[in-house]
C-alpha cells in the first residue's frame, strides 16, 4: 500500500533538516514532496533558497519562477530579484523587486532589495528613498543603515553620515556590515578585523558542497594559479595585466582562471608563457573541479571580498596554499587564506594580530603596476578646457573615498592659494551636485571646482599630468590612481593612516624615497600641499626627484618585482 505523507509532514521534515543544516537532505525532501504536491509555491521557494545557498543560481531561478507560476507572491518576486542582482542583471533585479513592493508597499525585504538594486544601477536618489523607507518601517534595521551609509558615502552627502556611523559602530561584530564598507569608513585595524571575522563567520559565505581529490604533484616546477574577476576596464586589470608574462617559466607553470571578464581584455592576456582558463560560465562546483584538475601548489586570489568574488571556491581550498593579493586591502577574516601579499608600510608587523592571513612581505611596495616607465607628457591645459594661468589641485579618486574632514582641508587650501582650482573626478552626478552645494555653503566660489569627466585611460593619463599637486584621500588612499599620478610625474601628498587602505600611497611614495610627501595629520597635509604649490624652488626639487626616482628605482621594474614575488612564493612552497 502506498503511504503518502501529508504536506504538513513534509514541511516539518524540511524545516528540521534546514535547522540542522542538512541542506542536501532538505532539498531531497522538497523534491520528493513536489511529486505529490507539484503546485505548492512554498516548496519551490524553499528549494530555490537551498539552490542559492549551494551557489546554483540557474536552478534557484528555475524554482522561484515555478513558484511564481502557481502564485504571484512577493517572496518569489523578491528572491528572483536577488538572483538577478547576483548575476549582475541589474535591470531585471529592479523590475522584480518593484513587482514585490507593488504587492506589498510595507514589505521590508522587497524595499531593501529594490534600494540595493537601484544603488547598483547608480540611481542613488531613488535608492536613498527606499533605504530610508526600510529604516522608517523598521527603525532598528541594520541592513538599512548600511545601505544608507554606503549611498551617502557614494554621493558625498555628509548630513547624517556621522549619525549613521555611530549606529553602525554599535553593531561591529554582528556580521551585518560588509568588510569593504568598514575599511572605507574606519581606519581601525581592530574594528576591520572584527567586521571581517563576523562577515565570514555568520554564514554570509557558504561552504561548497563538493568533494575534492587532490593529487601529489610530479612536476619539478611550482604550479601557480591566479583567479580573478576583473579582467576588464578595472583597476586590478590595469595593475596586473603585464605581470604574468614576467614569471620564470623554468621555475613556475602559470595558470590564470578568469571570470566576469570582457572579451578584449581576456584576449589581450593570452600568451604562450602561461595558460588562461575561462570559468565565466561555470558554477562554483564546476569551477572547483576544473581548478583542482590543474593540481596547483599555490593559488593567488585577486578578487577577495569585492562584489564578484568567488569565495566559495576559495573555501574549498583547491590548492595547497591560498594567497590573498591586491583586490582587497585588508584581512578577509577567513581561515582559508594562508597568506596575504603585503609590505611593511601598509601592514607593520604589529598588525599581524588583526589578520587571519600570515604576512608575506615583499621587499618594496606590495603594489604591482603595469611596468610602464614614466614619461614627460606634452598635454596642454587648453586641450581640456582648463584655465590657462591656474594652479590645479587634482583628486581623481572615486567619490566614496572623499570624507568631509579632508574636503574641508581642500577648501582651506583653495582659499590660501591664488588662482587655484580643485580638479576632481566626476564620479556621479549626485556627488557632483552635493560637492558644488557644499562649496557654495562654505562661502567659496563654486567655479573653483572643476569636474573631470570619465575618459579613456590613455587620455586620462595625459590630462592628470597637468596637475601641480595631487590631493590624496585619507581613510581610503588612491591605489591605481596614485600609481597613475606617479607615472605622470605628479607629486602626491598623502596622510599616512592606521590601516592598510590608508597607507597604500605611503608605501608607494616611500619606495621612491619621497617620504617628505607623506604627512601624519591634516594640518601638516595642508601645509605640505601649500608648500608644493607656492614655493617654486621646492616644487622643482620635488618634481626633479620624482622624475629621477621613478626612472632609476625599481618601482616600475616588473622583472625585479616578479623575481621578488617568486622568491617569497618559493619560501612558502618549501615550508
Amino acid at each position: 500500500m502506498h503511504n503518502t505523507k501529508s504536506l504538513e509532514e513534509y514541511v516539518s521534515d524540511i524545516q528540521q533538516k534546514i535547522q540542522t543544516k542538512n541542506y542536501s537532505g532538505a532539498l531531497n525532501s522538497i523534491n520528493e514532496a513536489l511529486k505529490t504536491y507539484p503546485s505548492n509555491p512554498k516548496l519551490y521557494i524553499n528549494g530555490g533558497n537551498i539552490y542559492k545557498y549551494f551557489g546554483d543560481l540557474v536552478s534557484a531561478e528555475k524554482y522561484f519562477s515555478l513558484a511564481l507560476s502557481y502564485h504571484k507572491s512577493k517572496e518569489a518576486y523578491n528572491n528572483l530579484s536577488v538572483i538577478f542582482l547576483e548575476q549582475n542583471l541589474v535591470s531585471k533585479a529592479i523590475e522584480y523587486a518593484r513587482y514585490a513592493v507593488n504587492l506589498d508597499q510595507t514589505y521590508i525585504d522587497g524595499n531593501y532589495n529594490l534600494g540595493l538594486a537601484l544603488e547598483r544601477e547608480g540611481n542613488y536618489d531613488e535608492a536613498l528613498l527606499y533605504a530610508k523607507k526600510v529604516s522608517s518601517l523598521d527603525e532598528n534595521n541594520c541592513r538599512a543603515w548600511v545601505l544608507l551609509y554606503r549611498i551617502c558615502q557614494n554621493i558625498c552627502n555628509w548630513d547624517s553620515i556621522d549619525e549613521l556611523k555611530l549606529k553602525l559602530d554599535k553593531f561591529i561584530g554582528d556580521g551585518i556590515e560588509h568588510p569593504f564598507l568598514n575599511i572605507s569608513r574606519d581606519d581601525s585595524e581592530a574594528n576591520n578585523y572584527k567586521i571581517a571575522k563576523a562577515w565570514g563567520g555568520k554564514g554570509n559565505l557558504k561552504e561548497p558542497d563538493v568533494k575534492i581529490n587532490k593529487l601529489i604533484s610530479s612536476s619539478d616546477k611550482i604550479r601557480l594559479g591566479y583567479i580573478c574577476g576583473e579582467m576588464k576596464n578595472h583597476p586590478t586589470y590595469h595593475l596586473i595585466k603585464n605581470l604574468f608574462k614576467h614569471h620564470n617559466s623554468d621555475m613556475f607553470d602559470i595558470f590564470i582562471f578568469s571570470y566576469d571578464h570582457d572579451k578584449e581584455c581576456f584576449d589581450n592576456l593570452k600568451n604562450e608563457k602561461y595558460e588562461i582558463i575561462d570559468i565565466n560560465n561555470c558554477d562554483d562546483e564546476e569551477s572547483i573541479k576544473k581548478i583542482c584538475d590543474f593540481n596547483l601548489d599555490i593559488l593567488i586570489d585577486l578578487s577577495i571580498l569585492i562584489s564578484n568574488n568567488k569565495q566559495r571556491i576559495i573555501k574549498s581550498r583547491p590548492a595547497k596554499k591560498i594567497i590573498s593579493y591586491l583586490g582587497y586591502p585588508g584581512t578577509s577574516g577567513l581561515s582559508c587564506y594562508d597568506y596575504i601579499i603585503t609590505d611593511k608600510i601598509v601592514t607593520p608587523e604589529l598588525q599581524q594580530k588583526y589578520y587571519t592571513e600570515k604576512f608575506l612581505y615583499l621587499s618594496k611596495s606590495y603594489q604591482v603596476n603595469d611596468g610602464v616607465k614614466p614619461t614627460i607628457k606634452n598635454a596642454k591645459k587648453s586641450d581640456f578646457d582648463l584655465p590657462d594661468k591656474s594652479i590645479l589641485l587634482g583628486s581623481f579618486n572615486q567619490a566614496f573615498k572623499i570624507t568631509q574632514d579632508v574636503f574641508n582641508v581642500w577648501l582651506k587650501i583653495l582659499s590660501s592659494i591664488p588662482h587655484s582650482y580643485l580638479w576632481i573626478l566626476e564620479d556621479n552626478r549626485f556627488a557632483k551636485d552635493n560637492l558644488i552645494n557644499y562649496v557654495k555653503k562654505s562661502g567659496l566660489d563654486a567655479q573653483k571646482l572643476i569636474f573631470a569627466p570619465r575618459v579613456s585611460r590613455q587620455l586620462h593619463l595625459e590630462r592628470i599630468s597637468l596637475c601641480n599637486v595631487a590631493l590624496d584621500t585619507t581613510i581610503y588612499n588612491g591605489h591605481t590612481t596614485t600609481i597613475d599620478l606617479i607615472q605622470s610625474l605628479v607629486p602626491v601628498v598623502t596622510l599616512e593612516g592606521n590601516h592598510f587602505a590608508s597607507r597604500v600611497s605611503s608605501s608607494l611614495l616611500k619606495s621612491l624615497g619621497l617620504d617628505e610627501l607623506v604627512t601624519k595629520n591634516l594640518d601638516d597635509y595642508q601645509k605640505k600641499v601649500i608648500q608644493v604649490c607656492t614655493d617654486e624652488s621646492y616644487a622643482k626639487i620635488i618634481k626633479d626627484k620624482l622624475l629621477d626616482e621613478t626612472i632609476s628605482s625599481n618601482l616600475f621594474d616588473l622583472e625585479y618585482f616578479t623575481k621578488d614575488l617568486e622568491m617569497k612564493l618559493l619560501s612558502i612552497f618549501k615550508n
